[in-house]
C-alpha cells in the first residue's frame, strides 16, 4: 500500500515554472489502492470511458473509507446535477423514495432510492442507471466529450464531501504518479524565460541528459525533430517522460557556444529531486521541497555529506520545508524516524478500522542528536507539518517562520476506471501531543511574522509559551477557535532569508537553543 500526502513544488525554493522532475503533485496524505506506475505517459484512454463504471467505483470508495459517513440522498442529487450540467433541458426531481430524471418537463426514468443513504454500492448503482439513461435521451450529453462529463461528475461529487477530497483526471493522475514513484525520463528541470524560451535549470545527478553531456542554461529547441519553441511547457514535459529505455533526442542551443547541438539518449527511471543541500558555514541548509519514494535516502546522504564537509564543528541543521506541499505518507514517517529514535511520531483516526493507526520509531535513531531548527510557512502542508509537529512536539527541532497552512488529513488515492484518480480524505492526523492541526496548522516556536531583530529572539521564545499551550490543549477547535489562533503568527507565502538568518542564529546559541526546544515540547506526550 502507497501512502501519499501530495500542488506544485518549488525545485530548491527557484522559479520553476513547471519540469520534468517537478509536476503536478496531490496536496495530500494518502493511502493508495493503485499499483504504481513507472513507465511514463502510457496510453491514452478511449473517448467513450464508461461514466457509469467511474461513479460506480467512487461510491463504493466513498461508503467505505471517508472521513465522515456520507448521506447519499444529498450527495447524488449534487452528482448528478454536475453531470448534467451541459444539458440545461435535463432536471432531476427528488423524493423520499424516488428519483426522476425529466427532459423538458417529459419523464426520461425514475428509479426508486436505497432506504439506507449509507449505503455507498445501492446508490451508486441506482445513480449509473439514470447517467445511462440519460445519455440515451441526449445528444448533447452524447456528443459530450467522455473525460469532461467525468469531470464535472466526479467534481460535483468531491465539492460535497471536504475541502481536501477531489478528482484528478488522467492526464494530472499520471503526473501524481510519476511524482510519488517516479518514471521514465531524462532528469531534467526545465522552465520558459520571460521571452518565452524553454530553459534547462538543473539536471539531476546520474541523469540521462547529465551523461549525455547537457549542461543548465541550455535552450531545448526540438525533442525528436519536433520544435519545442512554441509548445506549452506541459507538452515538452509529455515529451521528455516516456517509457524506461526508450530512446529521445533533444535539440539545443548551447548560448555559451553560440551553437545548436543534437545529443541522443535513453530514457531512465527519474525520481524528482526533493533534497538540496547547501552549506552555510559550519551550519548545513537543506531544502526539502516534497516526499516521494527517494526523499529518506536522499535526506540522510545529504548529511553525511554535512558531517563530511563540515566535520567537527558542525553546529547543526537547518531544515528548510516552507512551500513543502507535502508527500508520501511513509516517508513523513521515515524522515521523522532519522531524528526520533522511539517513541510515537503521529496518529489517524477515521470511520475505516485501518486508518485507525499510531505510527512509532521503534529503531535506535539513524543520525545523531544534531541540533535542528525547522523552517516552516503558510505553504507548508501534510507531510511536511508531520514532520515539524513531530520534531516539536518530541523536543527534536525548534520550529522558525509562520503557521503552517493546516492540512491535517490522509487521503486514500483511488485508481478510477478511466485512469484518472479519487483522493478521498479518511482519516484525521495527529501530533504526539494529541492535537490535530487540520484547519490549524503548526504554530511555530518563533514566529518570524512578528519577531524583531536578532536580540529579540529570546523574548519571542518566551512570549510563544502561552499560544503554544493553548494550541496544543485544543482537541475539538471551533471555526472561531481557529481563526483566532491562526491570527496569533499569520501564515505566509514568502521565504525570506531572513527565517535562515534567525535559523543560524539558534544553532550557533546552544542555551537559546535548549530554551526554545524546551517551550515547544512542554505538552508533548512522551
Amino acid at each position: 500500500m502507497t501512502v501519499s500526502l501530495t500542488s506544485l513544488f518549488r525545485f530548491a525554493q527557484a522559479r520553476v515554472a513547471a519540469s520534468l522532475l517537478v509536476g503536478a503533485l496531490v496536496a495530500s496524505c494518502a493511502t493508495s489502492t493503485e499499483t504504481p506506475q513507472a513507465q511514463g505517459r502510457g496510453p491514452s484512454v478511449a473517448a467513450d470511458v464508461n461514466i457509469e463504471r467511474v461513479v460506480l467505483q467512487a461510491y463504493r470508495a466513498i461508503g467505505d473509507r471517508h472521513l465522515f459517513e456520507p448521506n447519499f440522498r444529498t450527495l447524488s442529487a449534487e452528482t448528478y446535477r454536475g453531470f448534467a450540467s451541459a444539458d440545461p433541458a435535463l432536471s432531476l426531481e427528488t423524493s423520499d423514495t424516488s428519483f426522476t430524471v425529466k427532459r423538458d418537463g417529459r419523464e426520461v426514468m425514475t428509479r426508486p432510492t436505497p432506504a439506507n443513504t449509507s449505503d455507498g454500492r445501492a446508490w451508486g448503482g441506482m445513480l449509473a442507471e439514470l447517467l445511462a439513461g440519460s445519455i440515451d435521451s441526449s445528444t448533447t450529453l452524447q456528443e459530450s466529450d467522455r473525460q469532461t462529463l467525468v469531470r464535472k461528475t466526479m467534481a460535483a461529487t468531491t465539492k460535497q464531501l471536504d475541502r481536501n477530497s477531489r478528482y484528478a483526471d488522467p492526464e494530472e493522475a499520471r503526473d501524481n504518479r510519476f511524482q510519488r514513484d517516479g518514471g521514465g525520463g531524462v532528469g531534467i528541470t526545465i522552465e520558459r524565460t520571460e521571452d518565452k524560451k524553454v530553459m534547462i535549470r538543473a539536471l539531476q545527478d546520474g541523469s540521462p541528459a547529465g551523461k549525455a553531456g547537457l549542461l543548465a542554461g541550455d535552450q531545448i529547441l526540438a525533442i525528436d525533430g519536433k520544435p519545442m519553441v512554441d509548445s506549452p511547457l506541459a507538452d515538452v514535459v509529455a515529451h521528455l517522460r516516456g517509457s524506461v529505455g526508450t530512446p529521445v533526442v533533444l535539440t539545443v542551443l548551447r548560448p555559451s557556444q553560440g551553437r545548436e547541438l543534437t545529443v541522443g539518449m535513453k530514457r531512465s527511471r527519474i525520481i524528482p529531486t526533493t533534497v538540496v543541500y547547501e552549506r552555510r558555514g559550519d551550519i548545513a541548509l537543506i531544502a526539502l521541497s516534497g516526499f516521494n519514494t527517494a526523499t529518506t535516502d536522499n535526506l540522510r546522504t545529504a548529511i553525511e555529506k554535512a558531517r563530511a564537509e563540515i566535520g567537527s564543528d558542525f553546529a547543526g541543521l537547518i531544515i528548510d520545508m516552507r512551500g513543502n506541499r507535502g508527500g508520501l505518507l511513509d516517508q513523513a514517517q521515515a524522515v521523522a524516524e532519522l531524528f526520533i529514535g522511539d517513541g510515537t511520531i503521529f496518529s489517524t483516526q477515521g470511520r475505516h478500522p485501518d486508518s485507525r493507526r499510531t505510527y512509532k520509531s521503534a529503531a535506535a535513531r539513524k543520525i545523531a542528536d544534531l541540533p535542528i531548527v525547522v523552517l516552516i510557512n503558510g505553504g507548508s502542508a501534510s507531510a511536511a507539518e508531520i514532520v515539524a509537529a513531530a520534531l516539536q512536539d518530541r523536543g527534536r527541532a525548534v520550529v522558525v517562520g509562520t503557521t503552517s497552512y493546516g492540512k491535517g488529513t490522509v487521503q486514500t488515492v483511488v485508481r478510477l476506471p478511466n485512469e484518472g484518480e479519487l483522493i478521498l480524505t479518511w482519516s484525521r492526523l495527529q501530533a504526539p501531543s494529541g492535537y490535530t492541526w487540520n484547519e490549524l496548522g503548526v504554530l511555530p516556536s518563533i514566529c518570524t511574522a512578528k519577531a524583531g531583530d536578532a536580540s529579540q529572539i529570546g523574548a519571542s521564545v518566551d512570549a510563544s509559551q502561552g499560544s503554544l499551550i493553548r494550541w496544543h490543549a485544543l482537541r475539538n477547535p471551533t471555526q472561531q477557535e481557529i481563526a483566532d489562533l491562526r491570527k496569533i503568527c499569520p501564515p505566509g507565502d514568502k521565504s525570506p532569508e531572513r527565517d535562515i538568518e534567525i535559523a543560524t542564529q539558534i544553532l550557533r546559541d546552544r542555551a537559546l537553543y535548549a530554551h526554545a526546544v524546551q517551550m515547544g515540547t512542554h505538552q508533548a506526550a512522551r
